[in-house]
């Protein structure tokens, strides 16, 4: 990547990568980024795109037809109300037509035209306010309902994918209010708009938090890395959506809590957080073929 980053907003748009926002250090100190970056596949080239009025990390990205919608996150001065679009590469900021709730470290998803957030807190350093709220947004009207809560404790930093018209869901982090401390989980649910129900899905095999999961197909998600029980982790698994199980799948090429783009025939893995007080530039592909074929 052009500059070192993670928590950004990443996704697919019109056949490119967008990487929008997010943190990285200088000089020992936290910067919250305003960057808005496109990759181009074909060409293996990066290009800057307008940059934001204000910096944003920790929020959720999802396309809708042909544009890319941001909203929730964090400015690191407070939460963002902002919904900005990219459309035909061109960058697109109402700033306060997003939500009016905070939903900084959400899981998110677009299902039926609606971005669904779930969980997340009012900054990500407050991991104590992680809560349990679902709600819809509509980027055409910019309304808001809320839905069925989420079954589990308060969360964030999930992994989370779009399979067949439900959210899934998969592990993150919870505040521990009996140890005073912070605890991975390894909880997983997926949620149907059509029904307005949460389901219990088979545990993820280790508790981690910064996982990062993305669809492959209509069977399988690829989740990989995040933070384990003591250190950041590059070990991945492919879920299997109708046996809900998982299978060890290939390993992320480093350990850390990365970005994971599906683009064409490839899943990226873009930069990201790869150990403390620090993210990196690096971005490396592979055919989604080889994570299906190669699930073990």
């Amino acid at each position: 990547m052009p500059v070192p980053s993670g928590g950004f907003i990443a996704g697919e748009h019109e056949g490119k990568i967008i990487v929008l926002g997010g943190t990285n250090w200088e000089g020992g100190q936290k910067a919250w980024l305003s960057s808005v970056f496109q990759f181009d596949p074909a060409a293996k080239t990066w290009v800057q795109l307008a940059s934001l009025s204000t910096p944003i990390a920790y929020g959720a990205g999802v396309t809708i037809g042909n544009t890319f919608v941001v909203l929730g996150g964090s400015t690191g001065q407070a939460p963002s109300r902002a919904l900005i679009r990219v459309v035909g590469g061109k960058v697109e900021t109402v700033p306060t037509g997003g939500l009016t709730q905070p939903a900084v470290l959400s899981a998110s998803g677009a299902i039926d035209g609606q971005i669904i957030v779930v969980g997340g807190t009012d900054d990500a350093a407050n991991v104590k306010g992680l809560g349990r709220a679902t709600i819809a947004f509509d980027p055409k009207t910019g309304t808001t309902r809320e839905l069925s809560e989420f079954p589990g404790a308060g969360f964030g930093v999930a992994g989370n994918a779009v399979v067949n018209g439900e959210l899934f869901v998969f592990a993150g982090v919870t505040w521990n209010a009996g140890h005073n401390a912070i605890a991975n989980t390894m909880d997983a649910h997926a949620f149907s708009l059509a029904r307005n129900q949460w389901r219990s899905l088979a545990a993820y095999p280790i508790p981690v938090r910064g996982l990062t999961a993305v669809a492959l197909d209509a069977d399988h998600i690829y989740l990989a890395g995040g933070y384990g029980a003591e250190d950041f982790t590059d070990r991945a698994f492919v879920y299997d959506v109708t046996s809900d199980r998982y299978e060890a799948a290939v390993a992320l090429p480093y350990r850390g809590q990365v970005g994971l783009v599906k683009c064409g025939d490839y899943v990226y893995c873009i930069g990201g957080e790869d150990r403390m007080k620090h993210r990196t530039d690096a971005v490396f592909r592979i055919f989604v073929s080889t994570l299906l074929k190669a699930k073990s």
